[in-house]
């Protein structure tokens, strides 16, 4: 059966039925769906052609003929035109003007048909990449359709660019296709989007994979994770946020690797090499000098140390650090907890309002995927702000690691605020050695950014 006028299908193919097309969205998991532009994209697929306009406005016209509503009750019919809503007593008016909203629509679902590249879609048959391309479809605003057919679907009814929608749901595959490992973590951090392959997909079976659909579905243009992710990437791009592992070969006599380092000062003469020794006696005067200018060579046992990064988020908890301010956060955090997934950092996260609370910390993967989760789950209802007394706390509960003898250094303090509220009392000399990242969240909070600036970190306004 032929349940477009769109599209043509090759002489030799045979569309996929009513059947065949429940089954495979219950196989995707998507509800409703227009059985006619799933066959427009089976059709492409197979080889067919995107019909020309004229071919189908008779049939248009009849349909808009045929649900011609009665008129209102001061006997007006209403059609679109250029956006705006006509209202009119002459039948054939509304119904040339019904017509041509309509065929505005079809010819605008064509020049997404002709955009979209199906075979990027998850799936291993034309029917299911369809499946799957109109699941994603449906996250976006006006993606999906009501009435028994699904159509029309809003988001093609008034577009002026409906190619538009093609190379967004391609650029979201691509966002897809580059996570990271660590980003995969962040956004998933119970798996959820993985799914087990089987020996049939050419894999060792209970091998997991990334479900490309479900993170696709999540990753589409402004949706909260995708707003998420968009921050913690141009996070990335700030040197100054930069994380590593500082790794240092200490003197320890009991270390298991000798190594050669150049002599400091004379009183190391004892552990000048005998090979050293022996141009003493050819020539004083010149062993002398190479021992003053620190070119003779040392033999001395080290021990290799590592120390992560610490770093402590603080999160402003009054109220208003909800909807799309909280995913920002969420992005920032995420691109934080990243150096612990990578081993490079250890990240306290703490809600504060005018006092700090219990610190959370993540110094493992397993560690930094229950945090993510439980930060995006967040809900804050704090009261009033205070970020200098926030912050003093901070650095003392870094200080105390540090001195325990945890493996830590360089520390860091983000402070994530939508107050305006000043830091002006808190002075650089209260938290020593310590960088303050400030992210001043759709406000302005200059004395925020100044402050963070002075001490050599990133300090962002109406963020």
């Amino acid at each position: 059966m032929h349940y477009t006028f769109r599209t043509s299908p090759p002489a030799t193919y045979i569309p996929p039925s009513a059947e065949e097309m429940k089954e495979m969205a219950e196989k995707v998991g998507l509800g409703g769906y227009s059985k006619d532009l799933v066959a427009d994209l089976c059709n492409l697929a197979a080889g067919g052609s995107i019909n020309p306009p004229s071919t189908y406005q008779n049939t248009v016209k009849r349909g808009v003929e045929e649900n011609f509503p009665a008129a209102n009750s001061n006997g007006n019919w209403s059609y679109k035109k250029g956006g705006e809503t006509v209202y009119t007593q002459n039948r054939f008016q509304a119904t040339e003007g019904r017509t041509r909203s309509a065929m505005k629509y079809h010819q605008n679902v064509c020049d997404f048909l002709q955009s979209v590249d199906l075979n990027r879609f998850p799936g291993n048959s034309p029917l299911e990449q369809a499946m799957s391309l109109l699941k994603m479809l449906s996250k976006k605003s006006g993606g999906s359709g009501g009435g028994e057919g699904g159509e029309p679907l809003p988001i093609f009814q008034d577009s002026d660019r409906p190619e538009g929608v093609a190379e967004e749901m391609h650029d979201t595959l691509d966002m897809v296709d580059s996570l990271s490992e660590e980003e995969q973590d962040m956004l998933d951090p119970d798996g959820s989007n993985h799914e087990v392959e089987s020996e049939e997909d050419g894999e060792r079976s209970g091998h997991q994979k990334l479900n490309r659909l479900k993170v696709a579905e999540d990753l589409v243009e402004g949706s909260d994770k995708r707003v998420m992710l968009d921050i913690s990437r141009k996070l990335d791009q700030f040197t100054k946020l930069q994380v590593r592992k500082k790794r240092t070969a200490d003197p320890d006599p009991a270390g298991d690797e000798i190594h050669q380092r150049p002599i400091r000062h004379l009183g190391e003469l004892s552990k000048v090499s005998k090979t050293a020794w022996a141009l003493r006696q050819q020539n004083p005067n010149y062993f002398l000098y190479k021992a003053v200018t620190g070119q003779l060579p040392i033999r001395e046992r080290i021990t290799h140390n590592e120390k992560k990064q610490a770093i402590f988020i603080l999160l402003d908890g009054s109220g208003s650090m909800d909807g799309k301010k909280h995913w920002k956060a969420s992005g920032v955090v995420m691109n934080r907890l990243k150096a612990v997934i990578s081993g490079d950092a250890e990240v306290w996260l703490s809600v504060f309002d005018t006092d700090l609370t219990k610190a959370n910390r993540a110094t493992n993967p397993e560690e930094a995927r229950k945090l993510i989760k439980k930060f995006m789950g967040g809900n804050y209802s704090g009261g009033g702000t205070d970020i200098a007394a926030a912050v003093r706390s901070a650095y003392k509960m870094i200080e105390e690691a540090i001195k325990k003898g945890d493996a830590l250094y360089r520390p860091e303090i983000v402070v994530l605020t939508d107050e305006d509220t000043s830091i002006n009392d808190l002075k650089k000399s209260e938290i020593k050695d310590t960088r303050i990242h400030g992210f001043a969240m759709e406000v302005s909070n200059p004395g925020l950014v100044k402050f963070a600036q002075s001490t050599g970190g990133v300090g962002i306004d109406k963020f």
